[in-house]
């Protein structure tokens, strides 16, 4: 945390994929240290990749809205809340308002390991680039249809590679 930290305060970008996964955190009264470890993260972080499920569970966020509004607070300065089928929201805090960027439906959804990754894989690729946030929504959420489509958490470069090389 303290190189995190550091790191940050020297202008490195930091990005931060909450990746939550309840059965590696101790099971303490409404999820105590996940909130204070994210808090602490997300108080130096550029931008936020979150899963709006995860988010629900951790915090109890009833609606998109009312997580945008909590990490207004935090410190953060762009979230991408990921909404699997839908899509995503993306939100500069530094703006007026929230983008939302639809993805295309997957008709056959065989496996969702990787899902997320992926999508970040794509997200990330764009704005180390510079594109616009609707792009790199867009590089994420296309990747990620991608990869749902195939079985585990590694697919073959031959499903991802007409996409990647365009990245």
């Amino acid at each position: 945390m303290k190189l995190l930290k550091s790191l940050a305060e020297k202008g490195v970008t930091i990005a931060f994929d909450s990746n939550f996964r309840p059965a590696l955190w101790p099971q303490n009264e409404e999820w105590e240290t996940v909130r204070k470890t994210y808090s602490e993260l997300l108080s130096f972080c550029d931008i936020a990749l979150l899963t709006f499920d995860d988010e629900q569970d951790i915090w109890g966020d009833k609606s998109t809205d009312s997580a945008l509004a909590r990490l207004a607070d935090s410190g953060v300065s762009k979230v991408v809340l990921k909404l699997g089928a839908e899509g995503c929201l993306f939100r500069d805090f530094s703006q007026a308002e929230n983008l939302t960027i639809s993805t295309t439906p997957v008709e056959k959804v065989v496996d969702t390991t990787s899902a997320g990754d992926s999508f970040n894989a794509g997200f990330l690729s764009g704005y180390m680039q510079a594109l616009s946030p609707e792009e790199c929504c867009a590089r994420g959420n296309q990747l990620a249809g991608v990869v749902i489509q195939h079985k585990g958490a590694i697919v073959p470069n031959a499903a991802t590679e007409t996409i990647t090389k365009t990245f």
